[in-house]
């Protein structure tokens, strides 16, 4: 098989990573990708798979493999429900081609990203966006959210948990777990925010 024979299935995934623009648990994603259909995911380097729970996390060639499907065609034999994907997925091209809007800016909108501003503290918002560029080399890099709270300890645990649960909302701000679980340490875990019952241990602000 070549990578232009994606199964139904490991093209649902793709999508699905794309779309959320953020790594996923394996379950989350698809209880149909087995094993050897992952693996081919990973091996043709599409995927990064680890930790347990798994995480999947789409790479750039992921995703801009997912990205071709916008153009695809329905995959044979996936029926009502592929009928219905790639019918929204013809309306999501002809967004990106009438707005010139880029596909990965087009993901990682939020449309609960207005408000954040008027929700959030601007103090604590400012300070945490310079602690973060403070500790890293530039925008867009991850950083664990162990070092951000060490940045800022005068700011206790629950407001700052609300801050950041705040900030994931702006367009610019992108909070993750840890795709490789095995490698964090015990701080790393405990300085997790949870956000939708998951765990984030990085956030990356990119401007």
């Amino acid at each position: 098989m070549t990578d232009k024979e994606l199964t139904s299935v490991q093209r649902y995934v793709l999508l699905t990573l794309m779309i959320n623009a953020e790594p996923l648990p394996n379950t989350a994603v698809s209880n149909s990708l087995k094993k050897p259909k992952r693996d081919e995911l990973v091996n043709w380097g599409y995927l990064e798979a680890g930790g347990r729970p798994m995480i999947l996390e789409l790479t750039q060639k992921g995703h801009d493999r997912a990205v071709t499907e916008l153009d695809g065609d329905q995959p044979p034999g996936s029926g009502t429900v592929g009928l219905a994907l790639y019918a929204a997925l013809g309306f999501v091209r002809n967004l990106i081609e009438r707005t010139g809007t880029k596909p990965e800016d087009l993901f990682r909108f939020r449309l609960a990203g207005a408000p954040v501003a008027a929700a959030l503290d601007s103090g604590l918002e400012e300070r945490v966006r310079k602690a973060y560029s403070s500790l890293t080399a530039r925008p867009g890099d991850y950083l664990m959210l162990e070092d951000l709270r060490a940045a800022l300890p005068d700011v206790n645990r629950a407001e700052l948990d609300d801050a950041l649960i705040e900030l994931n909302r702006a367009r610019d701000v992108n909070l993750v777990p840890e795709s490789n679980q095995k490698v964090l340490t015990g701080g790393q875990r405990a300085a997790a925010v949870s956000i939708g019952n998951q765990a984030k241990h990085l956030i990356a602000i990119s401007v």
